[in-house]
C-alpha cells in the first residue's frame, strides 16, 4: 500500500521532527490520558523518534567544531559547511545560531577571551605575592599555560595570528584584546618591566606557534622562571 502519510518538518536544531498521533495514527493509542505521578520515570520515546538538541547544547557544539577547525587548519578554513559537518547538524541549523561566517567568527573570539579572562582572575585570586606584578604574572602563565583548557590558549594563538595577516581581522579584535596588555599604572621604570614581561610571553607563544624555537623543558621551564621572576619588586 502506498504511504501518504507527509515527512515532518525539520527544526532549527537540524532534526526532524516527530510526526503527531492522530486518529490514523496507531501511536494515539499509546498517550496517557492523565498526568505522570511524581517521581516515577518519563515513558520512553516512540520507536522512530529523536529527541531535539536544546539550542544552547547546539550553539556549544558549534563554536566547538569551529574551534578545532580553525586550531587544526587555521582561521580561513573555518566556513560555514565545514563547521555544520564537524558539528553534525545542517547549515540551515548553524544560520539559525549564526547568520554568516563572520557572526560565528565573532562569537568564537568572544568566548575564547572570555575563557581567557576567566584563567587570567582565577590566577589574580590565587596570586597572593607581590601585589605590582601580579597582572603580568597573570598573563605570562594563562599565556603560555599548555594544560587548562579553560585558558583556549591554542585557539586565541591561531586568531591572534590571523591578526597578524588580515588587517580587517585586526582592527575587529585589537580593542578588547588591550585590556590585558596595556600598561601597568606604576612609575615608568616598573611599568616598563612588566610590559617587558609580557612581550616576552608574547614571544614565547608565538615562537610555539610557528614552531622555529626548539628549546629543552629544562630551558622553557627557566626562561619562564626569569621572566617571572622579572615581575616582583616592581611596585
Amino acid at each position: 500500500m502506498k504511504n501518504t502519510s507527509a515527512k515532518a518538518p525539520a527544526d532549527a536544531a537540524g532534526h526532524a521532527e516527530a510526526t503527531p498521533p492522530t486518529a490514523q495514527n496507531p501511536l494515539s493509542q499509546s498517550i496517557p490520558t492523565s498526568a505522570p505521578e511524581i517521581g516515577a520515570a518519563s515513558p520512553a520515546p516512540a520507536s522512530g523518534t529523536r529527541r531535539k538538541k536544546a539550542p544552547v547544547q547546539v550553539r556549544a557544539q558549534l563554536l566547538q567544531a569551529a574551534s578545532d577547525i580553525a586550531t587544526d587548519h587555521g582561521v580561513p578554513s573555518v566556513t560555514l559547511d565545514a563547521v555544520a559537518e564537524r558539528a553534525g547538524v545542517t547549515k540551515g541549523a548553524l544560520q539559525y545560531h549564526f547568520a554568516n561566517k563572520q557572526g560565528l567568527l565573532d562569537a568564537l573570539f568572544e568566548q575564547t577571551l572570555e575563557r581567557f579572562e576567566r584563567q587570567m582572575e582565577a590566577r589574580l585570586a590565587d596570586d597572593q605575592d607581590d601585589a605590582g606584578g601580579a597582572r603580568a604574572r597573570a598573563y605570562l602563565h594563562s599565556s603560555i599555560d599548555e594544560m587548562s583548557p579553560a585558558a583556549s590558549t591554542n585557539v586565541l594563538r591561531v586568531l591572534v595570528a590571523a591578526m597578524m595577516t588580515d588587517p580587517e581581522i585586526r582592527e575587529r579584535y585589537a580593542a578588547p584584546m588591550r585590556k590585558w596588555t596595556r600598561p601597568d599604572p606604576l612609575p615608568l621604570e616598573e611599568a616598563a618591566r612588566l610590559m617587558i614581561c609580557r612581550l616576552a610571553a608574547d614571544g614565547l607563544w608565538i615562537s610555539d606557534l610557528l614552531g622555529y624555537q626548539d628549546m629543552s623543558p629544562e630551558m622553557r621551564e627557566e626562561v619562564v622562571r626569569q621572566i617571572e621572576k622579572m615581575t616582583f619588586n616592581a611596585a
